[in-house]
């Protein structure tokens, strides 16, 4: 066996992404929201109506996982999904439940953002963000 191993880029980041969503997870606890479903609520804040496809691009996920991220949003009222132009194409849009959701998580989530930037530096943020450009842009 190896005295040194080389360090797996998919494992570190995946660790590192692990606790990350575990922070914010933890600061969303008080409103029953895991990290990738106010995510998803951001987005569809962000962009609007949009198809579930079009979220799937934007979140850089499996459509499984989006599913799962989903399944719970719109079972309690927080998301309306809607036929599209195609029947098999899935229109998505905060309702006004959602809306509310997404601002009170607002507040939750830049609290969780301040802690991790007030964790790991000032420069941290510009650099980590420059770094997962790089990476998505290997898609």
């Amino acid at each position: 066996m190896k005295d040194q191993f080389e360090p797996c880029f998919a494992f570190n980041i995946r660790q590192a992404d692990r606790v990350i969503s575990q922070i914010y997870s933890d600061y969303l606890s008080p409103l029953g929201l895991k990290s990738t479903q106010f995510t998803v609520l951001r987005v569809l804040h962000i962009m609007g109506s949009t198809t579930a496809k079009q979220l799937q691009e934007a979140l850089v996920m499996e459509q499984a996982t989006v599913s799962r991220a989903l399944k719970p949003l719109i079972r309690d009222g927080y998301i309306f999904s809607s036929e599209g132009s195609d029947k098999r194409e899935k229109v998505l849009s905060l309702s006004k439940e959602g809306q509310a959701l997404f601002k009170q998580g607002e507040a939750l989530w830049s609290q969780a953002q301040a802690h991790i930037r007030e964790q790991l530096g000032d420069d941290f943020q510009e650099r980590l963000l420059n770094l997962s450009k790089q990476i998505v842009s290997l898609k």
